[in-house]
């Protein structure tokens, strides 16, 4: 629980960049619908030099508190200056105001996440221990989510500020400053490292050619992209269709209460599925769920508040087991090459992830966003129903097909926990072996040396 805290803030600072900012940065602050795209995919542009850097460098990293926890404590100063200038826009907010304080704040979370997640893979050793290690971290995660949407509706309540999109988003940015460093401190204070890891002493080249080889890491990493970018679609796009098509701009995030609570409880049910029946078998339940649900939105038309919260609390089941699964057989795959190379490169691993994260939600982002401006929706001009109908395909078509291909690059996934026993057994194998070489060898040199 106390390494899961983390998470809450995270997510709590990050959730607004695709649910708000484009919305508030292109309707309420005036920027083109075009440019926010484009501008918020360019920031994350940044990490194809920061990610591996940051993950290369936290293997390396020794010091006395720790490998990560340096990294980790830095990138919470980084991200809580970025996401109060970001969320809580001052003074001449332009395209270069949004680009400067959106490549911070995807500075600090690389900080943060990469060896925070690479951490988190060598905690444990044990196939079902890691998607509860990964199951706790995730309910954090989406308790931020739900922070995100209940504060400034309660607040918009009690003090008649919150209800609406710019303000919640402002609300948010505050609590930033607050939620990271309490919930990275207490986690930094607690939570010990392992000391046992043997530190890469390989070239970032080398390591990387070690992860492109791996075949088992791919296709796990094919397979969480494509999931990745069909929530990122629909994030960057969800709130244009709640408030034009649903006409549901000032319930929106009441609304989304059903998502996120959905996310919450059934995340411990995917936990206990995924120890009887195995990780990959459990993430395709899910996929398939959103491959079901997905299409149910073109149902849905001005005032059908109630159908949207269901087919959003639907959603919310599906997506509950997707993060902590993905990061669990990411452990897996981790383990099975650090023992294989005899180097613990997880930092490596966790950084390819989450350039590949970042990158695939820019993309989405950034051709999302032009393609509804292209297809004639404006958001600051008179819609009819043609410019509405490409709004909701825009959100719904291109998140099914990618929630679908997903599936077939997953299924031939082949880690589980009777594969990993083998895997373990024949890595244990080779290591007697080479422990029983070892005295020979070293009586040899004894004898050449005397």
């Amino acid at each position: 629980m106390l390494f899961g805290l983390p998470d809450f803030a995270v997510y709590m600072a990050v959730i607004p960049v695709g649910l708000y900012l484009p919305f508030v940065y292109a309707k309420d602050l005036g920027l083109d619908l075009a440019d926010v795209g484009l501008l918020l995919m360019l920031a994350r542009v940044s990490d194809v030099v920061t990610d591996p850097l940051i993950g290369w460098l936290s293997d390396r990293t020794s010091t006395r508190i720790g490998r990560r926890k340096p990294w980790m404590a830095a990138g919470a100063l980084v991200m809580m200056i970025a996401a109060f200038r970001l969320f809580s826009p001052q003074g001449q907010v332009d395209n270069t105001y949004l680009l400067v304080w959106a490549v911070l704040l995807w500075l600090g979370w690389t900080m943060i996440n990469i060896p925070y997640y690479a951490w988190g893979a060598e905690l444990s050793d044990d196939y079902n221990e890691r998607t509860r290690i990964t199951g706790w971290r995730q309910a954090f995660g989406f308790l931020g989510n739900l922070t995100v949407l209940s504060v400034p509706v309660i607040a918009g309540e009690l003090i008649g500020y919150g209800s609406i999109p710019h303000e919640g988003m402002t609300i948010i940015g505050g609590m930033a400053l607050v939620a990271l460093p309490l919930m990275i401190g207490v986690t930094l204070w607690t939570v010990p490292e392992r000391n046992d890891a043997v530190p890469s002493r390989a070239p970032m080249l080398t390591n990387a050619r070690q992860i492109w080889a791996n075949g088992s890491f791919k296709r796990l990493f094919f397979g969480f992209m494509l999931m990745s970018a069909g929530t990122a679609w629909g994030s960057a796009t969800f709130l244009l269709f709640a408030t034009f098509v649903v006409e549901a701009e000032a319930q929106t995030q009441a609304i989304l209460l059903g998502y996120f609570g959905a996310n919450i409880l059934a995340l411990p049910l995917w936990v206990l599925i995924a120890q009887r029946v195995g990780k990959k078998e459990t993430w395709i339940a899910g996929a398939v769920m959103f491959v079901i649900v997905t299409p149910m939105f073109l149902l849905l038309d001005g005032g059908d508040l109630w159908p949207f919260f269901l087919v959003l609390a639907l959603y919310g089941i599906a997506g509950g087991n997707f993060g902590a699964l993905s990061m669990s057989m990411k452990a897996d795959v981790i383990e099975i090459a650090t023992r294989r190379t005899g180097e613990n490169i997880a930092g490596s691993y966790v950084a390819v992830w989450s350039f590949g994260q970042k990158m695939v939600a820019a993309v989405a982002v950034g051709l999302a966003l032009p393609m509804l401006q292209w297809l004639g929706f404006d958001p600051n001009g008179n819609n009819g129903p043609a410019e509405l109908r490409a709004l909701a395909l825009v959100y719904v078509l291109p998140p099914w097909l990618m929630y679908a291909a997903s599936i077939f690059v997953i299924w031939r996934y082949p880690i589980s926990a009777f594969r990993l026993r083998r895997i373990r057994a024949a890595f244990d194998r080779r290591d007697a072996r080479r422990d029983a070489r070892r005295p020979d060898t070293d009586n040899r040199c004894a004898t050449i040396r005397r």
